[in-house]
C-alpha cells in the first residue's frame, strides 16, 4: 500500500492504542463471542473487534476506505477480487478502497480486528453518475431501465459494466449502501423499525435479513455493540 503512512498520519496513535489494548486482553476475550463496532467521530476511523466468532461476510466493498485487518485467533479465507488466500493467527491483510472482497472462516471460530481508514476517492468510472446517485440516496427505488437510460446503454450492458467497475451488481451495491446508511442512523439513535423505512426497506424483517447478511449481526445487536468516540 504505497502512501499508507500518509493515510494514517496522527490517527495512527489512536489505532495502535486500541489494537494494543485488544491484543493485550486476547487471552481473556477468546472465551467470549463478542463484537464491537467503534467509530471515532473526529477522524472517521471505524474499527471492528470480533472475538471468537464464526461469521461469514459475502462479497462487498468499502467505499473510499482502506481496510487493514489482523487475525488474532484461528484462520479465515480472504477473497480479494479474483484471488483467495488464507490468513492465519498473527497475520494481516489489506484491502484498497472500492475493491470487492469476502471473508469466510476456515477454523470453527476466529477473532479479528479490522480498521477502516477514510480516504479521498480519486478513482472514476463511466458509470459514476449511477454509483453516486445510489450512494447519496440508497433508499430510492431506481429501476435498471432508468439507470441504463441515464448512461444511454442497454440494461444488460449497464449491469455488466457497473459490476466490472464496482465489483457488485447495481442491486447488491444498493443493498450495501442501504445497510451502511442504516448503521449511521442506528448510531444516531433512531429505532430499527423507523430506520427500515428510512433506508428503503418495505419492513423491519427485510432490513433484519439484509443487515445480518452483510454485518453479521442483527440491527438490535449492532446497537448494543456500537461504541462512539469523540477523541
Amino acid at each position: 500500500m504505497e502512501g499508507c503512512d500518509s493515510c494514517f498520519g496522527r490517527r495512527s496513535i489512536w489505532i495502535v492504542c486500541f489494537i494494543e489494548e485488544r491484543l493485550g486482553n486476547i487471552g481473556y476475550l477468546r472465551a467470549m463471542d463478542k463484537l464491537e463496532f467503534i467509530e471515532d467521530k473526529s477522524t472517521g476511523i471505524e474499527i471492528v473487534s470480533m472475538e471468537h466468532v464464526k461469521i461469514s461476510y459475502p462479497r462487498h466493498t468499502h467505499i473510499d476506505h482502506y481496510v487493514f485487518g489482523i487475525i488474532t485467533e484461528g484462520v479465515v479465507s480472504i477473497g480479494i477480487g479474483s484471488e483467495d488466500f488464507e490468513c492465519h493467527e498473527g497475520e494481516y491483510f489489506t484491502v484498497a478502497p472500492d475493491i470487492v472482497h469476502s471473508i469466510n472462516p476456515v477454523t470453527e471460530y476466529y477473532s479479528m480486528i479490522t480498521t477502516c481508514l477514510p480516504v479521498d476517492g480519486d478513482i472514476s468510472g463511466e458509470l459514476d453518475i449511477i454509483k453516486n446517485e445510489i450512494i447519496g440516496n440508497p433508499e430510492l427505488e431506481i429501476s435498471i431501465e432508468e439507470m441504463a437510460k441515464k448512461v444511454n446503454i442497454s440494461s444488460y450492458h449497464m449491469i455488466r459494466k457497473f459490476a466490472s467497475e464496482n465489483g457488485l451488481t447495481p442491486h447488491k451495491f444498493q443493498m450495501q449502501c442501504r445497510v451502511r446508511k442504516a448503521q449511521e442512523l442506528l448510531r444516531e439513535g433512531y429505532k430499527v423499525i423507523d430506520v427500515a423505512h428510512m433506508v428503503g426497506f418495505c419492513d423491519q424483517s427485510h432490513l433484519d435479513r439484509v443487515f445480518k447478511k452483510l454485518v453479521g449481526i442483527s440491527p438490535e445487536q449492532y446497537i448494543n455493540s456500537a461504541i462512539l468516540s469523540k477523541s
